[in-house]
């Protein structure tokens, strides 16, 4: 059924900007419509319309009233998530609960307590509220008028308040509120084990073992176990519903262990997994870079730069870190900054805390388990200069397998590179980079890259001034954000590299590339694409300020750029 939960992010992304967060039709560009949006928060607004009516509107639009056809970015399930979200923004889970306690001691013994219409008193016909196709093409007026026909007597007593909360219950039968689990048991069951990976480490026996399942990217349920003396362990009851990512972990001496992605294909009723686990020290001779991705773009006055490292393990034994003078805790691997950089920020932690700086070089303090790309760092900084040209250069603290570089296009700038190859322009998701590479590189490797042609302090950057489509917009007439008072999403077109919370499951998918796990990213390649195409035809209509439209398209394509490059890999 649909989801409301699933719709949530999808109606905060396509429909605040007329509707309003809370969904009292307030939005930021609601005032410039030829009339006011629903206000899905008010019951009344929505009294007499069922969510097929909703559905069709999203789907297909009312140009007249500015609303585009939503179906050229979503399709249909997508559609119904965020109808639904929409929908379940007028009551709350308190109305619904309420209603649930008269609808079970008064309609639940013909209707049935699932609403399928086969209680023990039930006649032999009897409306099934689990019907979608029923239930979604009849608003709470038709079904009121529906009860009040048919049985007038059942509920005589209920003030008005209680009815519409009898509805709302019953509505729920056929979609998912967004304060509800989209978790549904099924047949499914997982078998696993936790593999001890370190020679003569310690026996497994008692491990707690955790099994969690998310829909879209939602966490939804969780169940624990231990494992027996040889390691197994195994959950069953498990939902099946090909849309369940699930994630068996479990830790030892306080580091975490995690299975790769695990899903039911469609008729799959088991699965089978391994979790290994490792035992600690403080040897780093086992620690590699598996591969490498600097990429520099540009604002008048300041080089804006993105690093993502995947580190490596070879060793059988998990890396905590080792002491270092002026740090008060271990620290693991190292990230070296020039020393002019500034608003050094992490994808995932914070400078101070579980990023630690001596000099000019970073020090992670999260462990670092055996295996290929097992740790992921993603920094970024920016690298004021003066006049038009600049140097971007550095090394590598590790030696590295694949080491790649690359440079936005800039309208008349040019740039020398040294210590790396160029494989030229490289066109990525439609934005274009002139890119350098090399394999096995080592600590002592220096690259540099020497840039001209860049764009003063106080200059205007041309990129700003082109949307999506090739056409003018009015930001050509505004100054580019200079760096004092630098937040990531005022760079207009500048990469950043923000990632969402969705794209760490796709830097964990790439640890074990399988086919499940690749298939993960490219549906989130896919989405990002559409949303990116979407932002674009709002601002095209006027739905969107040009700061707000430069602030979300430059972190949508700095999360397309990370998968898409985990995709090439």
């Amino acid at each position: 059924p649909p989801n409301a939960r699933a719709g949530r992010a999808l109606f905060a992304e396509n429909c605040v900007a007329c509707h309003g967060e809370t969904g009292r039709g307030d939005g930021p560009t609601a005032a410039s419509l030829p009339g006011p949006p629903t206000a899905f928060a008010d019951p009344n607004a929505l009294w007499e319309r069922s969510p097929a009516e909703l559905f069709f509107t999203a789907k297909f639009g009312r140009i007249e009233k500015l609303m585009p056809p939503w179906s050229n970015q979503l399709n249909d399930g997508q559609i119904w998530n965020a109808v639904s979200y929409a929908w379940n923004l007028h009551t709350d889970q308190l109305a619904v609960e309420t209603g649930g306690l008269l609808y079970t001691g008064a309609c639940a013994s013909c209707h049935g307590d699932t609403g399928a219409g086969d209680g023990p008193e039930g006649a032999d016909v009897l409306t099934d509220f689990t019907d979608a196709r029923y239930a979604m093409a009849i608003s709470q007026a038709g079904w009121l008028a529906g009860w009040q026909a048919a049985h007038p007597e059942v509920g005589a007593e209920f003030s008005d308040e209680q009815q519409r909360n009898v509805l709302e219950f019953v509505r729920t039968f056929s979609y998912i509120p967004a304060w509800a689990s989209a978790y549904r048991p099924g047949s499914g069951v997982l078998n696993g084990r936790v593999v001890q990976g370190t020679a003569d480490g310690a026996a497994v026996e008692g491990i707690e073992v955790v099994l969690e399942g998310f829909v879209d990217f939602e966490p939804v349920v969780a169940f624990t176990t231990t494992v027996g003396a040889d390691g197994a362990f195994s959950f069953a009851d498990l939902g099946t519903d090909p849309s369940i990512v699930y994630f068996a972990s479990t830790s030892l001496e306080g580091i975490s262990y995690s299975s790769p992605i695990l899903m039911f294909g469609a008729g799959q009723s088991s699965l089978e997994t391994t979790v290994n686990v490792y035992e600690p020290t403080d040897d780093d001779s086992g620690i590699t870079i598996e591969r490498a991705h600097w990429i520099v773009d540009s604002q008048p006055g300041a080089l804006i730069v993105g690093q993502i490292y995947a580190y490596g393990n070879s060793s059988d034994r998990a890396f905590t870190g080792k002491t270092l003078e002026g740090v008060d805790m271990p620290v693991t691997v190292a990230i070296s900054v020039p020393p002019a950089a500034v608003e050094i920020t992490f994808e995932n932690g914070e400078l101070g805390g579980r990023f630690q700086q001596v000099g000019h070089t970073i020090y992670d303090t999260a462990p670092v388990v055996p295996g290929s790309g097992t740790r992921q760092i993603v920094v970024r900084y920016a690298l004021p200069f003066n006049g038009t040209a600049t140097e971007f250069a550095g090394s590598v603290p590790y030696s590295t397998r694949s080491l790649n570089l690359l440079v936005a296009e800039l309208p008349g700038m040019k740039v020398e590179v040294t210590g790396l190859t160029s494989l030229g322009p490289q066109d990525i998701q439609g934005e274009v980079y002139q890119m350098w590479q090399s394999e096995n590189v080592t600590p002592d490797q220096r690259v540099s890259a020497q840039l001209s042609g860049l764009l003063a302090a106080g200059d205007l950057d041309p990129r700003a001034a082109q949307s999506s489509g090739g056409t003018q917009s009015p930001v050509a007439s505004a100054r580019v954000p200079q760096l004092e008072g630098w937040t990531p999403w005022a760079l207009g077109g500048v990469l950043l590299l923000a990632l969402a919370g969705v794209f760490v499951w796709a830097w964990r998918a790439a640890m074990t590339q399988t086919g499940d796990e690749k298939a993960l990213m490219r549906r989130q390649r896919t989405e990002l694409l559409q949303r990116i195409a979407k932002l674009d035809d709002l601002h095209a209509v006027g739905e969107l300020t040009d700061a707000n439209w430069q602030q979300q398209r430059a972190r949508l394509k700095a999360e397309l750029l990370t998968v898409a490059l985990q995709l090439t890999e």
